[in-house]
């Protein structure tokens, strides 16, 4: 019998003892470091003892590794991020989507959990569960962090960094269970912890933190190496434990994962022609996808039970190319890099003003992992000789992985190939760079390790590298920009307590606050000097006895806001009233005049001004309520307030419909295109008589066409608003399609690439107490709600 001597593990230049392998068919390998026997029956091989100790979990003593790296993370965090001076209750980063977070956090500080808020959406309650944004592994972490603090922002800055120490030592173990050697790994997990990604998007993005995923991708190498490990059992168990973690955590890496898994078995198998190697690949997918629609579940009934909540449909096919990744912006240096040709290049790249620049350039690779980024892409396209030894063969299953990661993230890949085909949730593959990152910092050190040969190469080669891993590390700290904001946010942090504990006070035993301008969720609406998601800033630091209107997140809430943004004063303070608020707060930041005519018409109409800011006015509707009770009596004012807390019509915008969006004047409008539609849909077992109250204005004059089954109307339109109402008669659990057209010139809006024909505005609608037939009103009313 012929004898196979494989030289998959042999070292050139320090031989070791032999050892007979116990897997021979996972030797037999077509990366052509085998010679193999002329004959098929031979199973014996000879594979070079491999040690052990880069392959087991660390012990007690090795764990002392881990925890000096966690102290160099700690005293990088401490001294980039200035927390000495810094009070850790104020958020790193305090706006933008790091306010959604706060909310979810806060919820949990009252509730226990994060599925129901019910201090949020009144008159309702917020089913919170309904964004599909579950990561219930990283809550878990911070209900922990909870239990020794209520500050939210405490929570959320402490989850924060506790996720860097925890990327650095899941990426350390990793490339340790790779083979790679303690110093080069401890010091790549201290470059991968403090990515460019982690910095830039720091608590604003908490839902992308990846401490996982070094071992997902550990083990798509693995499997895409036909799982030529010793420790094979060892990484499948590290590694599917982290597949169920990373399924119960954000999608995004969850989506990503599973695709990785399915090209490493192919990979693999094409290698070994073993279906074991298959096996293992749809094992590990099969968890992650198990374990994310156990995580999404809730998300999934919420949308059964309730509708799929208004606006969700946000996302498009075409921003998978806006988002992608760029090669250009993934290996690009910092501006401030001390190296003057570096940061020239970074400056020329910054002038260079490249289209579509967004949340893309934080997807920088850093110095370090962009040479092995680059080495790993030499090593794809053959122009890398790869050394016969261990080092050429996870070289040549890591390469494949960095390719397809490249061709699936960067703009025009095949990323937005499938947001075309299949769905578009997904649309921001810049994202999974981080897992590009990994496989470069271990195509790296498999590089350095293979490469230096003799003693002087090696003498000259380890200095060389240190230098050039200490400039990687500053190039990318250099990113951090946190204490740039402390200031401001310490100081808006401040503001925003401040407001919290004056509306406590004027309403000690607790109170439902209506917020003014009406917005939706979950895309942004900048409304002048209102940034997104500033109604949540009063919530975040008030008690649980207060309530707040915002956000509009479920058909029920959009359904009554749409009526309620229909309604102008007094209709709107006595709509106020009837859906059982006791206050009305007026962010003047969303207005040009800041509020001053909303605030005087509510005042008009019976509410009392208690408190005056120079952002924020609180008119309180105590005074008007018992004057509306007395006016219409009791019965009258129960009947108003069941119509409003229960209403039977539910308006459906359908397509043709954009966003709803609100003017400078706080008038509520939703642009349309040519052809466009929507439902009234009566969910009482009742017929109900309604009139439809809307406006209707074009840049061009002309005429829309409104037309419901056989009836059909034409309303003049022109610039300014033409007045309609419909009186309309919908069976019980029936509904009723309006279909609108219009017969103007298409709105001339350079930039905007949404087809814009006419608008509808203050769409709002009434219940009738006498039958009437079908009708339509048009008056020209200059913009006022009839």
């Amino acid at each position: 019998m012929h004898l196979q001597l494989c030289l998959f593990c042999l070292r050139i230049m320090r031989p070791q003892p032999m050892h007979v392998c116990p897997r021979p068919e996972l030797a037999l390998r077509a990366t052509g470091h085998c010679i193999n026997s002329p004959t098929r029956d031979c199973r014996v091989v000879l594979c070079r003892a491999k040690p052990s100790m880069n392959r087991r979990l660390p012990t007690a003593s090795k764990a002392l590794l881990y925890v000096a790296q966690a102290a160099v993370v700690a005293a990088i965090a401490y001294n980039v991020l200035h927390l000495r001076s810094y009070d850790l209750r104020v958020p790193f980063e305090y706006q933008g989507d790091s306010m959604v977070i706060l909310m979810y956090i806060k919820g949990m500080l009252l509730n226990g959990w994060t599925f129901i808020i019910p201090q949020l959406s009144a008159p309702f309650e917020l089913n919170a569960a309904a964004f599909p944004i579950m990561t219930n592994a990283d809550w878990l972490i911070m209900k922990a962090i909870s239990l020794f603090t209520s500050e939210p922002g405490l929570v959320l800055n402490g989850f924060w960094l506790l996720t860097l120490a925890l990327s650095a030592a899941s990426s350390t173990l990793a490339l340790r269970l790779l083979g790679l050697g303690r110093v080069y790994a401890f010091a790549a997990g201290i470059l991968y912890a403090f990515l460019p990604f982690a910095l830039l998007r720091n608590v604003a993005h908490v839902n992308l933190v990846y401490y996982l995923v070094p071992f997902l991708a550990l083990l798509a190498v693995h499997i895409a190496g036909g799982l030529a490990s010793e420790n094979d059992k060892l990484i499948r168990r590290v590694a599917y434990g982290a597949c169920i973690a990373q399924g119960f955590d954000y999608v995004y890496y969850s989506f990503f994962a599973v695709l990785l898994f399915a090209f490493a078995g192919l990979v693999g198998y094409v290698g070994t022609r073993s279906r074991r190697v298959l096996a293992v690949a749809a094992t590990a997918m099969a968890l992650v996808i198990g374990a994310t629609s156990i995580n999404l579940s809730p998300s999934l009934y919420s949308w059964y039970s309730a509708g799929k909540p208004p606006e969700m449909n946000y996302k498009k096919p075409a921003e998978a190319e806006i988002y992608g990744a760029k090669i250009r912006r993934m290996i690009v240096p910092n501006p401030h890099n001390p190296v003057r040709f570096l940061a020239q290049w970074a400056r020329r790249d910054q002038a260079s003003t490249f289209p579509n620049e967004n949340e893309n350039t934080m997807a920088r690779l850093g110095l370090a992992a962009s040479a092995g980024f680059v080495l790993l892409l030499l090593v794809s396209l053959r122009l890398l000789r790869l050394p016969n030894d261990e080092s050429g063969a996870m070289l040549a299953s890591l390469a494949p992985l960095s390719l397809f990661t490249l061709l699936f993230v960067t703009a025009g890949g095949a990323g937005a190939v499938f947001n075309l085909f299949f769905f578009s949730d997904i649309r921001a593959y810049n994202r999974f760079s981080v897992f590009l990152a990994f496989f470069a910092l271990a195509g790296l050190g498999f590089v350095l390790r293979a490469w230096p040969r003799g003693r002087l190469g090696k003498r000259i080669a380890y200095p060389c590298v240190a230098v050039f891993g200490v400039l990687g590390l500053y190039d990318q700290l250099l990113d951090c920009n946190l204490p740039e904001r402390a200031v401001a946010d310490t100081n808006q942090y401040r503001a925003d307590r401040d407001i919290a504990a004056h509306l406590q006070a004027l309403y000690p035993a607790g109170a439902s606050i209506l917020q003014l301008p009406l917005t939706g969720f979950p895309p942004g609406y900048l409304q002048d000097r209102m940034l997104s998601y500033d109604h949540l800033r009063p919530f975040l630091w008030s008690g649980e006895n207060m309530r707040w209107s915002w956000p509009s997140f479920s058909q029920r809430h959009r359904a009554w806001q749409d009526r309620l943004a229909g309604t102008a004063p007094p209709a709107m303070l006595d709509a106020a009233v009837y859906s059982n608020f006791d206050a009305i707060l007026v962010d003047r930041y969303a207005y040009k005049d800041d509020a001053r005519q909303l605030v005087s018409a509510l005042e008009a109409a019976g509410a009392v001004r208690k408190f005056d800011h120079s952002r924020y006015v609180v008119l309180d509707l105590g005074t008007a309520g018992d004057r509306l009770l007395a006016k219409v009596g009791a019965p009258e004012f129960a009947r108003q307030r069941a119509q409003w807390l229960n209403p039977a019509i539910r308006v459906a915008w359908g397509p043709g419909f954009y966003d709803a969006e609100t003017s400078a004047q706080g008038v509520h409008f939703r642009w349309s295109s040519r052809r466009s539609s929507l439902t009234l849909v009566n969910e009482s077992p009742l017929t109900k008589k309604i009139r439809v109250d809307f406006d209707v204005a074009s840049q061009a004059a002309g005429t829309v066409q409104v037309e419901s089954g056989t009836r059909r109307w034409h309303i003049d339109s022109r610039s300014e608003p033409s007045h309609a109402s419909l009186e309309l008669s919908i069976p019980p659990a029936a509904q009723h399609t309006l279909s609108f057209q219009g017969e103007v010139a298409r709105v001339v809006a350079p930039g905007d690439p949404r087809e814009l024909y006419f608008n509808v505005e203050n769409f709002g609608y009434a219940e009738l107490a006498e039958e009437a037939p079908d009708k339509a009103v048009v008056a020209d009313t200059r913009g006022r709600q009839q």
